[in-house]
């Protein structure tokens, strides 16, 4: 080798005859963000295993839910308005189907106006019930006063003659609710060489990190599933070995809760806002149903939204407290209609579809359904393969009682007071 003169440096010609020589400093780490167990945006799944799991004996699972016994009744909105006289009003429950047992003689019914009404016969229908009444019902009770289409009345008691014979029974039906058990894989397949290299970002070899990032794939495939699966029943897909099954998560649900009136689901309207008292209803439509305190689920703009109404507005909403639980940070504020926590959801920041979204979660009323708990299985490469290869696997489901319970918004960006 030549040799090579002059005041020696890093670079030109007057230094290092070959860069390769220069050892540079390297970290023996690769830092990601979320990663390693660290918010690793899997807050949700997290979660439900400090809460009630419960067994699946089989991938479709079912359940039963009722509601409370029936109050209410509704003037049949194909009806004229009825006038302060009127003793013969057509009711039903609100959605064209008769009342049938749920008014009978002797029940005492509360107009939307104070006034009261009892029942002296029912007529029942095909689809609506036709009720006689006695209007003003009661010595301190005021006249009878006008009922327009779908007025509420509230039954407030049935009282029965002496020596009459017994009611007619009635009872409330319950509805089947169905999801599904998914599998979730994410493997990790290397050459037999590159497993057993020495890398500068793992000296005990690339395996570690390798699955480090399978775990992180496979939890986030659970989390989003939760969140935003659709349930499907097990169909062929070709070029498989059997049936692929989805299970729904709290936005489908949500969905087809309250006979296809979605209250507890808020359009935002992005940079536009959304009316206050529209918000105010959104929260009434869930807040007020199940559990006393729930836990929403923000993007970073929905989650500003709410901070800075609650900061800044004169009426806004009151924070109560901030705590640190399983790693999350959450800000508690006193809305009108109970208590709601705040946390920013690691994934909803991250992914800019879900900045504006929040979800708001009854911790008490979701389950976790477990067929085959979240495992590593390793060496499950072709037999006499040069590589290596291993996967994790699971079989998880959800189960929501009561998604009235539960909401979402979207496109959450302004409250506007």
């Amino acid at each position: 080798m030549p040799a090579v003169s002059g005041l020696l440096s890093l670079g030109g010609q007057i230094g290092l005859s070959n860069q390769d020589e220069w050892v540079s400093e390297f970290q023996d780490t690769i830092l990601v963000r979320n990663s390693r167990g660290l918010n690793a945006g899997t807050t949700l799944f997290g979660l439900m295993s400090k809460l009630r799991n419960e067994p699946a004996e089989t991938t479709e699972y079912k359940w039963f839910e009722r509601d409370p016994v029936t109050r209410e009744v509704f003037i049949d909105n194909a009806s004229t308005a009825y006038t302060s006289s009127s003793t013969s009003i057509v009711v039903d429950n609100g959605a064209d189907d008769q009342v049938n047992g749920i008014a009978q003689v002797g029940t005492i019914l509360r107009t939307s106006t104070g006034e009261l009404m009892r029942v002296s016969a029912v007529t029942t229908g095909a689809t609506e019930t036709t009720l006689t009444v006695t209007r003003g019902f009661g010595s301190t009770t005021a006249s009878g006063t006008g009922l327009a289409q779908n007025d509420t009345l509230v039954i407030v008691t049935l009282g029965k003659d002496e020596g009459s014979s017994p009611i007619n029974p009635v009872y409330e039906t319950p509805s089947t609710l169905v999801n599904y058990i998914q599998t979730f894989n994410s493997a990790v397949h290397l050459t037999n060489a590159f497993k057993a290299s020495k890398l500068r970002t793992d000296i005990e070899g690339p395996l570690r990190e390798r699955r480090v990032q399978a775990l992180e794939r496979i939890a986030r495939d659970i989390e989003l599933a939760y969140f935003f699966g659709r349930k499907a029943s097990g169909g062929f897909v070709s070029g498989t070995n059997g049936r692929v099954w989805y299970t729904g998560g709290i936005v489908e649900a949500v969905d087809n809760s309250n006979s296809g009136t979605v209250a507890q689901k808020l359009n935002g309207l992005a940079g536009t806002g959304v009316a206050l008292s529209v918000f105010n209803d959104w929260l009434a439509s869930f807040l007020t149903l199940g559990s006393d305190a729930k836990l929403a689920f923000c993007g970073p703009k929905a989650y500003a939204a709410i901070s800075n109404f609650a900061n800044s507005a004169s009426n806004g909403f009151r924070i109560t407290g901030q705590e640190t639980v399983f790693g999350m940070n959450i800000t508690t504020i006193n809305t009108p209609f109970g208590e709601l926590s705040l946390a920013m959801h690691p994934l909803f920041k991250e992914i800019g579809s879900y900045n504006d979204w929040m979800i708001v979660v009854d911790l008490a009323l979701i389950v976790q359904k477990v067929m085959e708990p979240m495992f590593l299985e390793p060496n499950i490469q072709t037999p006499g393969a040069d590589s290596y290869m291993e996967q994790f696997r699971a079989k998880y489901g959800l189960k929501l009682k009561f998604a009235e319970a539960f909401g979402y918004a979207y496109g959450l960006q302004k409250i506007n007071a």
